[in-house]
C-alpha cells in the first residue's frame, strides 16, 4: 500500500445510520388516511344537516297544526279547520312527494293518496278531507283528524 492510498484509508469513518426523516411531507398512507378521514367528516355532517332540517321542518309543520288547533275551533268553524288541515297534508305531502301526481289530486283520490300511505288508518275519518270544507256543516271526530295530520307529518314531513 503506497502512502497515498493509507492517507485515504485513514480519513475513512465508521458506518452511522441515517438521520431521522422530517415530518413533513407526510407518507402516502397518510395523505390516504387523512383523505377518508375528511370524506367521513363530510359525509357525517350531510347527514346531520339533512336530518336537522327535516326536525325543523317537521316541528314547524306541527307548530302549525297547534296554531290551526288554537285558531280555529272544529266545533264553531269546521270549515275553515278541515281547510286548514287539508293544506297542511297537501304542504307535507308535495315535500315528501315531488312530482308525483299528488299535485293535481282532489277530492276522493286525495284521501285515497293519503290513506294508502298512512298505516293503520281507516278511510273514515278522513273522508271528510274530500268534500267537508265545501260542506256548510260538516261531522267529523277533530281529535282522529289532528291524531292523523300529527302522524303524516311525523312519518313523511
Amino acid at each position: 500500500m503506497n502512502a497515498d492510498g493509507s492517507q485515504l484509508l485513514s480519513q475513512l469513518q465508521d458506518i452511522h445510520s441515517a438521520g431521522q426523516p422530517g415530518w413533513w411531507p407526510p407518507a402516502p398512507g397518510w395523505w390516504v388516511l387523512a383523505l377518508l378521514v375528511f370524506l367521513v367528516f363530510a359525509f357525517l355532517l350531510k347527514k346531520w344537516l339533512a336530518w336537522r332540517s327535516v326536525r325543523h321542518r317537521r316541528q314547524a309543520w306541527v307548530a302549525a297544526l297547534e296554531i290551526l288547533n288554537r285558531e280555529h275551533d272544529p266545533a264553531q268553524q269546521p270549515r275553515e279547520y278541515l281547510a286548514g288541515l287539508n293544506q297542511l297534508f297537501r304542504a307535507v305531502a308535495l315535500k315528501a312527494f315531488p312530482g308525483t301526481a299528488c299535485v293535481r289530486l282532489q277530492g276522493k283520490e286525495w284521501v285515497a293518496f293519503i290513506v294508502a300511505l298512512m298505516p293503520d288508518q281507516s278511510d273514515d275519518s278522513l273522508q271528510v278531507l274530500a268534500s267537508g270544507p265545501y260542506e256548510p256543516l260538516p261531522h267529523f271526530d277533530a281529535v282522529a283528524l289532528n291524531e292523523s295530520a300529527r302522524s303524516w307529518v311525523n312519518l313523511y314531513g
